[in-house]
């Protein structure tokens, strides 16, 4: 229970070209170059020539073609539009949006968490997918006497958790299939679910139906209900889940809860711009 994406570079190597070994001094040299093609980019506040970035940064003309090449082909600059100029490019954007959902994500997610806590008495997590396990980012500790008692920073594998079931929810079935075949492990209680295909069965349902459950799987006489965290793109970015004592999950205790979980996940995913409920 107690549990964003890599950019693919084309090679951009020629074929005919002979192997190139950069040492660490030469490949530091050339991020750092690039980095202040952005920055110059950024401060500027508009397109340049690769004329006004050799002259500017007294960059060499071929190093400087050859990054602003690499910088093109992975969409961080490209052409304004507006004559021959380059600016800042979509995925630039796109980092920046991962960095806001990110910050939105923490400080927003604090504040719904221990709402939700202090509405249930249980132990709340805010979890996401971290190198293809759980992991819980933060949580707030429940209040009622008998409670599970989880830790920030710790992973579990997917099978082990309904937060993690929601996780990869938008994974296709091939890659859901290839991440839950190297990393599905048996649980402490010995009751996770080992079969992939049900565990992917399971994954489909429970993103359609809005949350996830898990009983005992994870640990003994313990359980979990999750309800994923959706962004402006309609991807599950997180998932907020209470962590129960298996007795307090007996209806209508477990109802209530589902229904805390849903309402929670749903307020914290309009905060970082996610869909409204219909």
């Amino acid at each position: 229970m107690s549990v964003s994406q890599p950019i693919a570079l084309k090679n951009l190597r020629k074929a005919s070209r002979p192997p190139v070994i950069e040492d660490e001094s030469t490949g530091s040299r050339s991020l750092r170059r690039a980095l202040d093609i952005l920055d110059l980019m950024l401060q500027r506040g508009g397109p340049l020539t690769v004329a006004q970035i050799i002259e500017a940064l007294s960059i060499p003309k071929s190093t400087a073609y050859e990054l602003v090449r690499t910088l093109t082909e992975a969409n961080c600059i490209e052409p304004s539009g507006k004559g021959s100029g380059l600016y800042l490019g979509r995925k630039l954007y796109e980092f920046g949006m991962a960095y806001h959902g990110h910050v939105d994500l923490l400080r927003d997610g604090s504040i719904v968490a221990e709402e939700l806590r202090n509405e249930t008495g249980e132990t709340v997590q805010l979890s996401v997918l971290e190198n293809d396990q759980m992991m819980v980012l933060l949580k707030e500790e429940g209040v009622r006497p008998l409670r599970i008692i989880s830790n920030v920073g710790s992973r579990v594998p997917i099978n082990w958790a309904a937060a993690g079931r929601l996780l990869v929810s938008d994974l296709d079935d091939k890659t859901l299939t290839r991440l839950l075949t190297a990393t599905v492990r048996q649980s402490p209680s010995g009751k996770a679910t080992m079969d992939v295909k049900k565990i992917i069965a399971q994954v489909r349902r429970y993103r359609r139906q809005g949350y996830a459950t898990e009983l005992n799987e994870a640990n003994e006489h313990a359980g979990c209900i999750a309800a994923p965290i959706i962004d402006a793109a309609g991807r599950c970015i997180a998932a907020l889940s209470v962590v129960v004592p298996e007795q307090r999950l007996a209806r209508p205790n477990r109802e209530h809860l589902i229904v805390s979980v849903i309402k929670a996940a749903e307020k914290l995913s309009r905060r970082i711009g996610g869909p409204r409920a219909v």
